[in-house]
Formats: structure tokens, sequence, C-alpha cells
């Protein structure tokens, strides 16, 4: 985690806010893991299942971080094309477009998460509520800047109403999922 915080400090373009809300979301999956693995050793039904599948996404999260700032690089690599290139302009809407399409992946994983915390409600030992509530929080600030993050790059990405109508779906299906705590 701190060699990820460094990079993360660094005054670079990546990784940025898109890689830290897929480690924020990582850290809520990996809360409902805790909260699972605190259900199992009460014996509550379908805890075990639960902390795998936690787990499984937390995995997933990371690796998302790794692709996002892959993406945000394209976007780079594409600006720095010389501005006479006749490939320029449709290599920055391709780019744009990838750099969108991470954080509207970051969004459905953030909805898998969602599913996952409502499921960890009930098994959820009283001593760890506030652990549970956390897992909701933090699934809640990672889907804020997924969205932020796919905003910033509609802007002369290719297709961007059909990715501005993908991020008001996926915001909607991510907010009604969440509990609200």
């Amino acid at each position: 985690m701190d060699g990820f915080l460094d990079s993360l400090a660094s005054a670079t373009p990546t990784p940025g806010g898109g890689s830290a809300a897929c480690y924020v979301a990582a850290t809520g999956a990996a809360i409902v893991e805790m909260c699972a693995g605190l259900g199992a050793k009460k014996g509550k039904q379908g805890a075990e299942e639960l902390a795998g599948a936690a787990h499984a996404l937390r995995q997933d999260f990371l690796r998302q971080a790794e692709l996002d700032g892959a993406a945000f690089d394209q976007v780079l690599s594409a600006y720095r094309m010389p501005k006479d290139s006749p490939e320029r302009p449709d290599a920055i809407a391709s780019a744009l477009r990838s750099a969108a399409l991470s954080p509207l992946h970051i969004l459905d994983q953030v909805r898998e998460l969602a599913d996952l915390i409502t499921r960890a409600q009930e098994i959820t030992p009283a001593a760890a509520k506030s652990d549970w509530e956390s897992a909701a929080v933090f699934a809640r600030a990672a889907s804020d800047v997924a969205g932020r993050n796919v905003r910033v790059n509609l802007d002369g990405a290719a297709g961007a109403a059909e990715l501005e109508a993908q991020l008001a779906s996926k915001l909607e299906l991510v907010d009604r999922g969440l509990p609200k705590v």
C-alpha cells in the first residue's frame, strides 16, 4: 500500500483518482470480507461464500487500478502526437473513450460490491456494524470518483453521448443498490 500511495503522491498524472477509487473500493471489499469472516465465526450461513466473493472482487479492483492508469496513459500519448498529425484527432477521441470506459467498468464493479455489502448486513455481528457501514461509505466514494472520471473524459471522446447515458444508468444502479448509512 505504501508503494501505491508514494506513486499517487508523485508529480505524475498516473496513478490518479481512478486508481485511487479502485483502492478505496478494494478497501470496502476487504471490510466486507472481514465482516463475512466474523459472521462465519458465529456460524452464519453463507458467510464463507460471501467472504470468498469479496476477496475475489477486492483482487479485481486492484487489477482495475492498473488498467485505469494504463487507459489514461493512452490519453497522454495521443495528446503528445504532433499537432499536425492527421491521426491525432481520432487517436485522442479513441483514447478518451478508453479512459471513460475504465471508470464505467469500475462502476460495474462497485455495483457488485453494493450487492455484497447488502448481503453482509445480515451476517455482520452487531459489534462490527460501523465496519459494515464503512464499506458502504467507501463504495459510495469510489462510485463518485469513477463518475467524475467518466465525465472529465467525455469532452472529445468517441461516442460521448452513449458513454454519458451509460454513466447515468450505472450511477443510478449503484445508488439504488448501496444501503443508505
